[in-house]
């Protein structure tokens, strides 16, 4: 059998080392205020525990009943966390709520049996946890790997906590230190030090999940204009060129350049040259279609993939931006900025090798439409204005 006193010693040992990790894991996470909530809880929960078992051998009723309020003030703080780390208000009043019933609960004669305490206490972690995975699961803005596994963990751990609420009741617990020595207390116990393991380990993947997300953002957008840069174009467009040559299904690739940016840049300076980088990416972003991909691929000159489209609905499609980008409205330090665009157009039916191959097929359009006059959308041999 599994010693008792061991179990709550590493319990509360475990409570208070990743609640101390946690706290001071919010020098470095931005997420700071969900570190914060998690490692106050544990902390909170780890002091609860150990006055517990300090006053087990000389029961304290005044004692224990701030001891389990603290336990819940824990949970709560833990439940506050998720809500924080899902950008949703810890709810002060609502966190507050459950140790301040719990204290005026205890009041009554029939409710300090310790008994009911400990199936009481039981109830409540089945809710904290079904809470807890419920306001993840309606969290969906950002993939998070760790995401699932914290949902699937809190379920499965709030179920077997929940079928042992009950068993409580039919239990007679001991006065004294003897209580610990019950098999009920026993695997509760354990199962609590599985449980915070498991839950810290999580809780720490949630926030370095964000934070590979968030890196990996950055490795792909474009510092200037926001839009996703070479790299993310050609991650995300590759595949969609596979799949439509695989699949024999219509698709184009615009490339889109600036005219005589190296004027504007003389006559602006850097600054006003990179208004007019921002502007154009603004107005191509928000003419393209949901599913289409777009990419800065460096100096004046974006990419756009257009999958599911044939040649004359993409020309069709740039033409609208080309005259969208000549009636940008653009004024820098109180002059009128005039912008306009040229624009190649590839058809996938021009290759079948790659989206390089694609760019490059695209690249002969645009220059066509440079010689042409600029402000101009070729697609092949066809010239629109």
């Amino acid at each position: 059998m599994l010693d008792p006193r061991t179990l709550l010693l590493t319990l509360i040992a475990l409570l208070l080392v990743t609640g101390l990790i946690q706290l001071v894991s919010t020098r470095q996470a931005r997420d700071k205020v969900a570190l914060f909530y998690w490692g106050s809880a544990n902390l909170i929960a780890g002091i609860g525990i150990l006055t517990i078992g300090l006053i087990v051998a000389r029961p304290s009723v005044g004692l224990m009943n701030l001891s389990f309020a603290a336990i819940l003030l824990g949970y709560m703080l833990n439940w506050a966390g998720m809500r924080r780390f899902c950008r949703q208000s810890a709810m002060p009043a609502v966190i507050l709520a459950p140790p301040i019933v719990w204290l005026v609960l205890n009041q009554f004669p029939y409710f300090q049996t310790f008994e009911w305490r400990l199936a009481l206490s039981a109830l409540f972690s089945t809710v904290w946890c079904y809470a807890t995975a419920w306001t993840l699961y309606r969290f969906r803005a950002e993939e998070l790997v760790a995401r699932k596994p914290t949902i699937v963990w809190l379920v499965i751990h709030g179920t077997i906590v929940g079928i042992r609420a009950p068993l409580m009741l039919t239990q007679s617990f001991p006065d004294g230190a003897t209580a610990l020595a019950s098999p009920v207390m026993t695997l509760g116990l354990f199962g609590a030090i599985i449980h915070t393991v498991l839950l810290s380990f999580l809780q720490l993947a949630l926030t370095k999940s964000r934070a590979d997300n968030r890196y990996r953002r950055a490795a792909e957008t474009d510092m200037l204009t926001g839009a996703p840069n070479r790299r993310a174009f050609f991650d995300a467009g590759e595949p969609l060129v596979a799949a439509a040559v695989r699949e024999n299904r219509p698709a184009c690739v615009l490339v889109v350049d600036i005219d005589r940016f190296k004027a504007i840049n003389d006559s602006l300076g850097h600054a006003g040259g990179d208004a007019v980088l921002i502007a154009v990416s603004n107005a191509i972003a928000t003419q393209l279609r949901p599913g289409d991909v777009f990419g800065r691929l460096g100096g004046e000159e974006f990419g756009c993939f257009l999958p599911d489209t044939g040649l004359l609905t993409a020309t069709r499609l740039a033409e609208d931006l080309r005259a969208r980008i000549a009636a940008l409205d653009l004024r820098f330090e109180g002059s009128v900025v005039k912008v306009s665009a040229s624009i190649g157009i590839a058809p996938t039916e021009a290759t079948t090798d790659s989206l390089d191959r694609l760019l490059a097929e695209a690249d002969a359009g645009l220059y066509q439409a440079k010689r042409a006059g600029r402000d101009r959308v070729v697609a092949m041999d066809v010239v629109f204005r």
